[in-house]
């Protein structure tokens, strides 16, 4: 009976702790959308930053990397292409197919985006107590490397019924 009753408070205390990271996911998603992005897409960073470390993709790539779909991201690059931030090129190995390529204006403006983020991100942390700050600077270090490996991997969209792969901004 003991047995049974550890492992459904196993299961109990997994479903916190998973619930507890959920939490802090959306709080930080809270954080980056009221205080770091300031009118920033995140679908556009997400493009910038797939075409920056990728190199030249097409739409469909986008789309997948971005989680939108395809017009979505057709509008979008299209409104890149106007401001020079991208370009298209047709694939050498489908003539019937563009590859979208990020410009040197681009990845300036990815520069700069990423650079006001860490400024503004530096504004965030100085409204907190020294002690408040170095703790989650250690919770945070010890949790990036797991957050670039979850954000490098496949992750079942169970909506969609399918994977998405997701890249780092």
């Amino acid at each position: 009976m003991s047995a049974v009753k550890g492992s459904i408070d196993m299961q109990a205390n997994a479903l916190t702790v998973r619930g507890r990271v959920a939490e802090a996911f959306d709080l930080a998603a809270t954080l980056h959308v009221r205080h770091l992005a300031r009118g920033t897409s995140l679908t556009l960073k997400s493009l910038l930053a797939a075409l920056d470390q990728n190199g030249p993709e097409r739409l469909s790539t986008l789309a997948t990397v971005t989680m939108v779909t395809q017009p979505v991201v057709s509008q979008l690059v299209g409104r890149l292409e106007r401001e020079g931030l991208v370009i298209r090129r047709i694939d050498p190995t489908d003539a019937r197919a563009a590859l979208v390529e990020i410009t040197d204006a681009g990845r300036k403006l990815r520069g700069e985006l990423r650079q006001s983020q860490h400024e503004r991100m530096a504004e965030v942390l100085d409204t907190l107590t020294p002690e408040n700050e170095l703790t989650l600077s250690q919770a945070m270090c010890a949790a990036l490397p797991v957050l670039e490996r979850l954000s490098r991997g496949t992750v079942p969209d169970r909506r969609a019924g399918q994977a998405v792969t997701a890249l780092t901004g």
